[in-house]
């Protein structure tokens, strides 16, 4: 039965979807889909809105009021350009937002009304990682709460009369996670092998390990946070599914791309630890923190933990770390 009622609604769409699927396998696509599918649908229903309609990569989703609708909005894009720190602009995946609110009809798997026409027409003329508003969800939004500019006043398609446009005034301010367990990975002897080959190699290199760090953090709920040649820094929720180079359990701040904190410093001094124990190139080099090992469940026969000796190092600092954070090697027979 058709249900006519007034409705607030945000639609996401991602930026240049074409190009960045041309090279992907059907399997490769459609595993990107549903995760981006889920991250929406996740940071809605936090905000107590719902996904009703789906397009491609673009989501309809329907909002209680027009604030929380912005609210997540702003969320979705911290969070997706948070997730994706280290890639380029032109890696990164990106989105842009529409909201508006007006009656629509509800008709079974299907919603029509010149509220869902305006929707599209302002997502259209939306830039990457912005937030647009229809003059209409502009009146009612909490001011005091959401900050917004004039943009400018569109003659749309279909419509005789101009429509005013705002967009949200993002603020990037330093964000807080806590309680995160923290992992520095490089690949050992890398200096030396670049050193030693040429171009095409190192790059085919860094292209499968790349590939092997994002199968690692999709397989696992990792986000890198930053790249740096053959060093990634990546966060974890859950301390049992970290495996890395060095690793710990503690905060962090971020700022744009940017992640730092004490801990994030203490993760560094861990993977530099593997410079002092030496292991052959066949063999996996884990040096993890004492809070990190007490919050994991590790079983088997082949997994070893060995607490390092600070006393057979030279540099105050590793003795320090080594000490104060109960460093612990991961011994692989």
């Amino acid at each position: 039965m058709p249900n006519l009622r007034t409705t607030v609604i945000l639609k996401t769409d991602v930026v240049d979807s074409t190009p960045r699927i041309a090279g992907q396998t059907q399997t490769e696509m459609g595993l990107q889909r549903k995760q981006h599918k889920q991250f929406i649908s996740d940071v809605a229903i936090k905000h107590l809105g719902a996904i009703f309609q789906e397009e491609g990569d673009a989501y309809w989703i329907e909002f209680p009021s027009v604030t929380t609708a912005v609210l997540a909005a702003i969320e979705m894009h911290q969070n997706l350009r948070s997730m994706q720190a280290g890639k380029s602009e032109k890696q990164r995946l990106a989105i842009r937002a529409a909201i508006t609110v007006g009656d629509i009809l509800h008709q079974e798997d299907d919603s029509i009304g010149t509220t869902m026409s305006l929707t599209a027409r302002i997502e259209k003329v939306t830039p990457p990682d912005e937030i647009y508003l229809s003059h209409a969800a502009w009146l009612v939004i909490n001011k005091a709460e959401v900050q917004t500019s004039f943009v400018n006043e569109f003659h749309f398609k279909g419509f005789s009369e101009p429509e005013k446009v705002y967009k949200v005034d993002q603020k990037y301010g330093i964000r807080v996670l806590t309680d995160q367990c923290i992992v520095l990975a490089d690949a050992k002897g890398f200096t030396n092998f670049f050193r030693s080959t040429n171009a095409a190699v190192v790059e085919n290199f860094l292209l499968e390990y790349d590939d092997l760090m994002n199968d690692i953090c999709a397989k696992h709920g990792g986000v890198i946070r930053q790249i740096n040649g053959d060093m990634y820094f990546i966060t974890f929720e859950k301390a049992e599914q970290t495996m890395s180079v060095g690793a710990h359990k503690g905060n962090l701040f971020l700022f744009r791309s940017y992640a730092f904190s004490e801990d994030v410093n203490t993760t560094g001094y861990l993977s530099e630890l593997s410079k002092f124990y030496k292991s052959g190139m066949d063999q996996i080099f884990v040096v993890i923190s004492g809070k990190l090992l007490d919050e994991t469940n590790f079983t088997g026969g082949d997994v070893i933990f060995q607490p390092l000796d600070g006393e057979k190092l030279t540099q105050e600092i590793y003795r320090t770390i080594v000490r104060e954070h109960r460093a612990y090697r991961l011994m692989v027979e």
